[in-house]
């Protein structure tokens, strides 16, 4: 969610330049979700990777980087206008991804695509997150495949992310919510808002033995952060808006059960 240049302002710029300088310089994520995600690319060298959510092109750098075949998936149809001259070996998709991810998990399933390696960082929503999620767990991996979710530790993204039922596919491994922990934001504009993080879930081409446990192990900070952020006043605000219909239900049963 944060450029990375602004999210550690402390941070000299020859040691950014020293990390990121062949990478795209729009980049949101921060410096260590970008060393995260570099990491992981460099030591798996995927066959076949898909970006859900590319923006400005900075996870997609990496990507193309270290993948041998890349498909960006984004609303924004000037995605592949604005990006397309720098990548030779990405394909873009334009359109939800609700709608565009099943289809092309079924096309790589199809021609035995090697696909190891899955970022989701799109659409923020609850609803959205948790059904990106859904629409791979229908895919059957031939290898390991290693998926990072963006925004882990935003409140709604994080519930998407919870929500998702990950043991429904027999391939799924572990699930790690805090692979990266994120922050609460201090800019004006998104002042203790809860953005950033790296979830990180692992698939294997082999089913797994006993229940599958989905890992937090920054819950406490979240849950700690959460109770000061903006999110929790938001939450709030809702609780005390549910109540005051449910208690104005109340008093209309009661109503009517007296004049009855």
């Amino acid at each position: 969610m944060a450029h990375h240049s602004n999210w550690l302002d402390h941070v000299p710029q020859n040691i950014r330049q020293l990390l990121f300088a062949d990478y795209m310089p729009e980049w949101l994520m921060s410096d260590a979700e970008c060393c995260a995600l570099i990491t992981l690319l460099a030591q798996t060298s995927p066959e076949c990777a898909i970006e859900i959510g590319t923006a400005q092109g900075g996870s997609l750098s990496v990507l193309a980087r270290f993948a041998k075949k890349v498909y960006s998936l984004d609303v924004n149809p000037n995605c592949r206008e604005q990006l397309g001259h720098c990548f030779s070996n990405v394909e873009f998709i334009t359109g939800k991804s609700q709608k565009t991810l099943p289809l092309l998990l079924k096309q790589v399933q199809a021609e035995k695509l090697g696909l190891g390696f899955v970022l989701i960082d799109g659409d923020h929503s609850r609803r959205s997150v948790k059904q990106d999620i859904e629409n791979l767990l229908f895919y059957r991996p031939s290898q390991p495949l290693y998926v990072v979710l963006h925004d882990s530790f935003n409140p709604e993204c994080r519930q998407g992310m919870v929500e998702a039922d990950w043991a429904r596919s027999p391939y799924v491994h572990f699930v790690e919510l805090d692979f990266v922990t994120g922050t609460l934001l201090s800019w004006p504009e998104r002042y203790r808002e809860m953005w950033g993080g790296l979830a990180v879930a692992l698939f294997l081409p082999w089913e797994r033995r006993g229940e599958l446990r989905i890992h937090a192990n920054q819950e406490l900070l979240f849950q700690t952060v959460l109770q000061h952020s903006i999110s929790h006043r938001r939450l709030d605000h809702v609780l005390v808006r549910l109540l005051s219909r449910l208690n104005g239900i109340v008093r209309q049963l009661k109503s009517r059960f007296e004049r009855g």
